[in-house]
């Protein structure tokens, strides 16, 4: 099953390397390196999924989290990725509704099995 991917990460090589991942798999992927342009994006692209990490320069994760939620009414799985445990918590990414919680620096092969279940539970919502 193929999607619509937005990637709002501020590193460059983390962006790279999960759009080539994710291209492989078949996947439209977009990449945004700041929270706005993240937004702005998610607005005209519509995605099905959304990786986005919680330490923005203009932004936090939970600020993303909910916009996006707000905005999609639910229907786009959001999937938080972060290095620091004290930014937010999986249980807080949940509770804000995030799909799922992925630390990095992360297995980029279990990355596309992540959302792939993700696309999978918003076919079955």
């Amino acid at each position: 099953m193929t999607a619509r991917v937005l990637v709002i990460d501020d590193e460059p090589m983390i962006r790279w390397s999960i759009a080539q991942t994710l291209h492989a798999a078949g996947h439209e992927v977009t990449l945004c390196e700041t929270a706005a342009e993240g937004i702005a994006a998610f607005r005209d692209i519509h995605p099905e999924v959304v990786l986005v990490d919680v330490r923005l320069p203009d932004a936090n994760g939970a600020t993303i989290i909910q916009a996006i939620q707000e905005e999609s009414d639910r229907h786009t799985a959001v999937i938080v990725m972060t290095a620091f445990e004290d930014d937010c918590s999986a249980e807080t990414a949940k509770r804000l509704g995030a799909f799922d919680y992925i630390r990095k620096p992360f297995d980029f092969d279990g990355l596309e099995v992540v959302v792939q279940k993700a696309l999978q539970s918003r076919l079955s919502a």
